[in-house]
Parts: structure tokens; C-alpha cells; sequence
């Protein structure tokens, strides 16, 4: 019993560590990313707002491909929030683009390479206690809407549009681009997770996204989530749509024409010598040359070749000793038809006119002979 009783207590303990161990070492872990990635759940990620964005009816994806990149058209928006490494070029082609009537939303606390806008610094101290909260706005009421841990402000201008501002000066702002527009936030850390319920930070910033847009797009190439585009993305979409569809009418045109695809399986009367394409292609030569009589001439030459493979009569024999040789190996019928053949070959090779009718029947006479000494 004692023995029986430690072998129960040693499998209980080698389990229990197992689970100890197996906790320990593949412990799980959430997917890793960047800050401000809208499909992050973590503390400092913006899943709680792209969800509640989709809530309300917009259409929300993410963006992962070079600025030039972006789709034509009008009705859209992409939202920036800490774009990292943002170059001037690609600035330049993303106002291109919103000119065509398209917004571009930025949330940055450190602006600095926005040339579009001009910015002062303040100082302030990095306690909440002590931060101002009254956070103004054309679309706000009275109250308190946030904390701004900024020290950059918006310069006032004639093309700005105040949107946000406090005690220190302008926290987000709009100017117009063509027929679009861009504003700029100066208070990123308002989208994320950990915040966007505190100190009425989602009150301060859903009035500026009521606007219907085709599709809302969330900025992730600028986050280090980059999708190289294919093959075919460095042609227009015009060219490929071309190329298609020629290669469609290609088809059809090879199809109208009876080509084939797969292999050919050539038929035994193609492949013989009476079958054979060259053979066609000669007698089609013969009837647009109008040389029947040559042709008669050829086929007479080959039966008389058959005369003397089998019955060893001579090529220049005439016809009374070609038929007298028949009577003694064929029936009469049979020499009947051999003697009429020889007599209309006789009587073409009188005629100055052969045609090509004529010549048709005599091959028919022809071929039956033939048939019947190859039998033999």
C-alpha cells in the first residue's frame, strides 16, 4: 500500500510541475506591434476606435503601400497617426491626392516636417494634475475635453481653420488643398486604447469624423507594415486592361481559325499513300494547271508497274497481250473492265482535250484494277 501510495504521489507532482513548466515557458503572448497600429489591442493601439469607427457605419481599412500608391478618385480619407519616416516626397504626393477632393487626417505631437503649417513651442510640465483640460472647439460645448501633453501649437493663419485650442494655443487645425482638405491633431495619444475614454478625449475628436467617406483609410505603411505591390502594379491599369483583353480576342481569333490545343492524333488514311496531304496538295495543283491528261498518264504508269510486279507483262506491252495474259487469271467480268480501261487510256492519249470529269471516271477504273492486282 505505502509503495502503491508514493507512485500516486510521484505522478501528481510530475504532473503538476509539467503544468507549472508548460505555464512558464509557453506562457501565451499578444502579437507584438508599434504603437498606434489601428488592429492593436494593446494600451498604446487603436482598436477601439477603428472598431467604433466601423460601428458607425464607415468603412475602415488599412493601408500598406507607398503613398503614390494611393487610389484615384474623390470621397476618401486617410488617417496618419505618428507616421514615422514620412519624407518630403511623399508629402508632396499625399497632397497631390487630397487635391483631387480627398481628406487627409493627422495625428502628430511633434509636426515639425509639415511645411503646410507653422508652429511655435510652449513650455509645460508633464503632471496631470496641473495640465489645463479646457480643451475649446468651434464644435464643442463648454467643458472639459482633454489634456494636451503637447508643448507644439499651431501659428494662426488666414487659410487655417481653428478646429481645437486652449489656454496655450491651437491644438488641431484644417486648410484647404484643392478639393480636399488636411487637418493636422496635435494629441495622438487621444485615439489610443488606454485614453480614448478618459478626460472626454472621444467627445473632443468625433465631431471632425462625421463626414461620410467611400472608405476610410488607416495609415500602417509608416508603422513598418509594408506590402510590396506585385508585378503588375508598376503598369497602368488602362495598359493591363488592354493587354487582356487582346489576349482574350487572340484567342478567338486562333479558335475562329480551327487551331487546336492538345495533341492531334493523325488518322491511318492521312499517313498511307493514297491519303497522304502532298499527294492532295499535287492533284489540287494538277486540276488549277489543268493537266488531267498528265495525271491520266501518271496512273497509267503506275498500273503498268502493278502489270509487272505481278504478272511480269512488260511496261511497253500492248494492249491485246495484256488482255490475252488476263483471260488466262481473271474472269471474264474482270477482264471486260481491264479492256475497257485500256481503251479509254488509248483514246485520251488520242484527244487533244482531257478534262478534268473525264478524268475522274477513268481514275474510278483505275482504282478498281488496281485493287483487284493487289490483291494478288
Amino acid at each position: 500500500m505505502d509503495s502503491l501510495r508514493t507512485y500516486r504521489v510521484g505522478i501528481a507532482i510530475a504532473i503538476l510541475l509539467l503544468l507549472v513548466c508548460g505555464w512558464l515557458l509557453v506562457e501565451p503572448h499578444g502579437p507584438d506591434a508599434p504603437p498606434f497600429v489601428s488592429t492593436s489591442a494593446k494600451p498604446d493601439g487603436l482598436k477601439a476606435w477603428t472598431t467604433l469607427l466601423q460601428e458607425k457605419g464607415n468603412r475602415v481599412k488599412e493601408w500598406k503601400q507607398p503613398m503614390r500608391a494611393l487610389p484615384r478618385g474623390e470621397g476618401q480619407a486617410l488617417v496618419m497617426v505618428e507616421p514615422l519616416t514620412l519624407t518630403g516626397s511623399e508629402q508632396e504626393e499625399l497632397f497631390a491626392w487630397v487635391k483631387e477632393g480627398n481628406d487627409l487626417i493627422v495625428f502628430e505631437d511633434e509636426p515639425e516636417g509639415w511645411e503646410s503649417f507653422q508652429f511655435s513651442t510652449t513650455e509645460w510640465e508633464d503632471d496631470e494634475n496641473t495640465q489645463e483640460k479646457n480643451i475649446k472647439g468651434q464644435q464643442l460645448v463648454d467643458g472639459q475635453y482633454g489634456i494636451a501633453r503637447t508643448s507644439y501649437r499651431i501659428n494662426s493663419s488666414s487659410a487655417l481653420e481653428v478646429l481645437l485650442y486652449d489656454d496655450r494655443g491651437i491644438l488641431a487645425g484644417r486648410i484647404q488643398a484643392g478639393e480636399g482638405s488636411v487637418m493636422l491633431f496635435l494629441v495622438p495619444e487621444w485615439l489610443t486604447n488606454q485614453t480614448i475614454l478618459k478626460h472626454n478625449h472621444f467627445e473632443a475628436i468625433w465631431p471632425y469624423f462625421q463626414k461620410k467617406w467611400s472608405v476610410l483609410w488607416m495609415d500602417e505603411y509608416h508603422h513598418g507594415m509594408q506590402q510590396n505591390p506585385g508585378l503588375l502594379a508598376v503598369y497602368p491599369g488602362w495598359l493591363i486592361a488592354g493587354c487582356m483583353q487582346a489576349g482574350i480576342l487572340l484567342l478567338l481569333w486562333i479558335w475562329w481559325k480551327g487551331k487546336r490545343f492538345g495533341p492531334v492524333y493523325t488518322l491511318r488514311e492521312w499517313t498511307v499513300r493514297r491519303g497522304d496531304e502532298t499527294l492532295l496538295a499535287v492533284s489540287s495543283w494538277y486540276e488549277r494547271r489543268s493537266l488531267a491528261k498528265d495525271a491520266l498518264l501518271h496512273r497509267e504508269a503506275f498500273l503498268r508497274q502493278l502489270l509487272f510486279d505481278h504478272w511480269g507483262v512488260h511496261r511497253r506491252a500492248d494492249r491485246a497481250e495484256i488482255i490475252r495474259l488476263a483471260r488466262t487469271k481473271w474472269s471474264s467480268p474482270d477482264v471486260e473492265k481491264l479492256a475497257n480501261l485500256l481503251e479509254r487510256i488509248e483514246w485520251a492519249k488520242a484527244e487533244k482535250r482531257y478534262t478534268s470529269k473525264q478524268l475522274l471516271k477513268d481514275s474510278l477504273l483505275i482504282d478498281d484494277i488496281t485493287m483487284r492486282l493487289e490483291k494478288e
